[in-house]
């Protein structure tokens, strides 16, 4: 079996933050789902497509308390913050709950290491060889993009193609969350702080993690391999 895509619709910040605001207000699923259908409904008039988008959100912001527990609060209590970077705190839940958007958002940041610019032909050609070349894939490919450049990470030069934009996280609650789910998706048993500090899945981020703000993360250890620091998941 092939894996599932999954995220098949483009989603709006505002749509996350306002999920976030129902599950503050209220944890109840229920009351969510109910609300998220009032909400979206003043935009998203297919019954269809409203339903698809509300289980996007709702995989990103509630299901993931049931399979990340640790994380899910930290992001709530992360978010209740003045101070909180909403796009950084997005931008780790959806990498927590969709591989396929952490696979187009590792390929983005390994080519952004050398240019600043993209295709979309180019981007389709890479996630088939994981993939493969499905129509879901291309689909899911170009919703992923509008997501992408709604959140503030890219933007269009022209048509096709993209250019990678830069975003600043000066709050540290909100650096944590993006570790906390780096670490998470496990790509590697072990980091040493300068990765950690450029990591490809967190191409468009400026943010600067210290040993004391690592101390500070949850599940996360510290210790010395090969006569470097290195930080690893804990179970």
């Amino acid at each position: 079996m092939g894996k599932i895509v999954g995220l098949s619709r483009a989603i709006k910040p505002e749509w996350l933050d306002k999920t976030v605001e129902f599950f503050i207000q209220s944890e109840d699923g229920a009351s969510i789902k109910e609300k998220l259908n009032e909400y979206l409904s003043f935009e998203i008039k297919s019954s269809t497509i409203l339903r698809k988008t509300r289980e996007i959100l709702l995989n990103i912001w509630i299901r993931s308390k049931e399979y990340e527990p640790v994380i899910h609060k930290t992001a709530i209590d992360a978010y209740r913050s003045e101070r909180s970077d909403k796009m950084a705190l997005n931008w780790a839940m959806i990498l927590l709950a969709y591989p396929v958007f952490s696979d187009v958002t590792f390929r983005i940041g390994k080519i952004g290491m050398i240019q600043d610019t993209f295709t979309t032909s180019w981007l389709r050609e890479k996630l088939a060889e994981t993939w493969g070349d499905r129509t879901t894939l291309i689909y899911s490919c170009d919703k992923i993009l509008q997501t992408l450049k709604a959140l503030g990470a890219i933007e269009n030069q022209k048509q096709g193609v993209y250019k990678i934009k830069k975003h600043e996280v000066k709050d540290e609650k909100s650096t944590s969350v993006l570790i906390m789910c780096l670490f998470a998706l496990k790509r590697q048993a072990y980091y040493e702080i300068a990765e950690i500090n450029n990591h490809l899945l967190l191409f468009p981020f400026d943010y600067n993690v210290t040993l004391e703000l690592l101390h500070n993360i949850p599940k996360i250890g510290i210790s010395n391999f090969g006569g470097k620091l290195v930080a690893a998941a804990q179970e």
